[in-house]
Order: C-alpha cells, then sequence, then structure tokens
C-alpha cells in the first residue's frame, strides 16, 4: 500500500501524483495481505498408481470383512429313524428229553461194516460173475535178441534207437543222426600295409615354401623401424602336427637389448602356424636376424 506524503490519502497501487499534486509516496505493507491460493500441482504417475493400489487394498478389506460377516447355514444331516423290528412271537419249546437220542453216531456205523464184512458168498460150479472185475491187460514183453557181447569197449558209434510198436514183438527203427558241429568261419581282415614316411630334406620344395609363409608370418609382426643402432640374434624353434611352434628360444642373444626385445615380441605374437608337410617330423627350424642402422636381414633354415 502506498500512502501520500501530504495528504495521507492510501493507494493500492503506485501512482505518478497525488489528488494535491504530491508526487512521493511511502511504501506500507498491508496488515491483511490477501492469501494467496496455492495452485494443484499435477499428480505424477508414480502417485496415481500409489493412489490406485490403496483403494484397490481397502476395497479388497472391505470384500473380506463383509464375507467373514455372512453368516454360513450348516447343514446338519438327520440320521434316519431306526424302524422298530416286530417282536418275535413266542413259541413254545419242547422238552429236550422227548427229542433227545443217546445212540452213538459211531457204533451204528460199526455195526454195519461189521454186518457187510460177514456176508457169505455161496459156493457154486457156476463161474463167477465178471461183471465187477477189473480188466487187467497183460504186458507186452519185449524180445531180446541174442547178440554178441563185446570183450572190451571200443569206441564205436551209437547205435540208432528202436521204438516199440502197439504190436508185440514188431519195431521200428528210427535213425538219429549225431549234430555235427559247424565250424565258425573266422575272417581274416587284410594287415593295413603302413607306407614309410618320406625322408625330410629341409630343401625339398614343399618345406621350403613353408619355411617361407612362416617366415613371411613371423616378419609381420616384426617392427624393425623400432630398432636403433645394428646387431645380430638368432632364434630356434620346432613346430607340431598340429602347427603350435614349440621349443622357442634365442640360440644366440644380440647386444643390443631392443632388437632382443623385438625378436622375442615377434615370436609370442604368432603362437600358432599351418600344420607342416607330412615329411617333417619336428626338426629345429632356425632364424637369423641382422640389423645395421635401419638395414635388416632375416633368413631361415
Amino acid at each position: 500500500m502506498y500512502i501520500c506524503r501530504e495528504c495521507k490519502a492510501e493507494y493500492k497501487t503506485k501512482v505518478e501524483y497525488c489528488d494535491c499534486g504530491n508526487n512521493t509516496f511511502d511504501y506500507i505493507e498491508d496488515s491483511n495481505p490477501a492469501k494467496t491460493q496455492p495452485k494443484p500441482k499435477n499428480m505424477t504417475l508414480e502417485q496415481k498408481s500409489e493412489l490406485v493400489s490403496r483403494l484397490f487394498f481397502t476395497l479388497c478389506l472391505i470384500i473380506s470383512v463383509i464375507v467373514w460377516l455372512i453368516p454360513v447355514k450348516s447343514e446338519v444331516k438327520q440320521a434316519p429313524a431306526q424302524q422298530t423290528k416286530p417282536k418275535a412271537e413266542t413259541t413254545q419249546i419242547p422238552d429236550i428229553d422227548k427229542i433227545w437220542d443217546d445212540t452213538p453216531i459211531y457204533r451204528e456205523t460199526q455195526t454195519q461194516t461189521e454186518v457187510i464184512n460177514t456176508e457169505t458168498i455161496p459156493l457154486t460150479s457156476a463161474p463167477a460173475a465178471t461183471d465187477n472185475r477189473i480188466a487187467v491187460q497183460p504186458r507186452n514183453e519185449t524180445v531180446k535178441k541174442n547178440s554178441p557181447k563185446p570183450a572190451q569197449a571200443v569206441n564205436t558209434p551209437k547205435a540208432p534207437k528202436t521204438e516199440q510198436i502197439s504190436k508185440p514183438g514188431s519195431y521200428e527203427i528210427v535213425y538219429n543222426p549225431p549234430p555235427v558241429s559247424k565250424k565258425k568261419e573266422v575272417k581274416q581282415q587284410p594287415k593295413r600295409i603302413e607306407q614309410p614316411k618320406p625322408s625330410y630334406n629341409p630343401n625339398s620344395p614343399a618345406m621350403l615354401k613353408y619355411k617361407g609363409d612362416l617366415r613371411a608370418a613371423l616378419f609381420s609382426k616384426f617392427a624393425a623401424g623400432s630398432i636403433p643402432g645394428s646387431g645380430s640374434c638368432e632364434i630356434e624353434f620346432a613346430v607340431d602336427k598340429t602347427g603350435k611352434l614349440i621349443n622357442r628360444k634365442f640360440s644366440r642373444e644380440s647386444d643390443n637389448k631392443t632388437l632382443n626385445d623385438v625378436v622375442y615380441y615377434m615370436l609370442m605374437s604368432v603362437p600358432k602356424y599351418l600344420p607342416p608337410p607330412s615329411e617333417y617330423n619336428g626338426q629345429t627350424i632356425r632364424m637369423k636376424f641382422v640389423i645395421e642402422n635401419g638395414s635388416y636381414e632375416i633368413s631361415i633354415n
């Protein structure tokens, strides 16, 4: 609030001149300033999701309380009423002395068996009836043929078996030949003739080509421009069947330490190369390095 210094007139906003013509004013803070209402802030996505989750949680709690409050009707199955059986009519039981029999059963059976055994068969001249007799069939006796007995046991082939037919005295000869043992034929596999390996020749065309390619692969890792001064050194190594470089070492080191370091780095950079020719059998391969003020010479043999 602004108050004129001359007439003490009050103005909410500052004016250039008062009604009295004065242009000087004093600023006084309003004792009851209007309370500014804060603008509603927009809710973020996280706040919205949290509000939804809380609402869902409260809804679940309300539903669970309602479920617990609902009364559950318990169905009680009534057992079926037992049917009362009608009482049996009383019957008169007879006196046991009238129906009791003291005669033992065993004695009756024994007397019956004795009567059966004492039956007599009358002696008459008529032949007895053979209806109830058991028919006994005569045994068929085999006829033994007179054959000379061997004086000593001789390994002779077994005689054929004979089987008796229903008629006595007749025979049927059945020959059962002994089983023939079949020998398993073993197929002999032909022996593999190993061809002798060609003798190693370090100057053969295959070895010269292999050494040249190996020298080019090693030279690609040789930093000749980083070697100052001059010097010479020799290395030796071998190659296995897979092309791996083995037994790598210096056969003669140089006084120039930088040359030794560069050659060592070259050997470690090429640990494996192509498999060697079949005639090669692990022979030592040697390389010689000569450096003179930027010019170099590398030989392999």
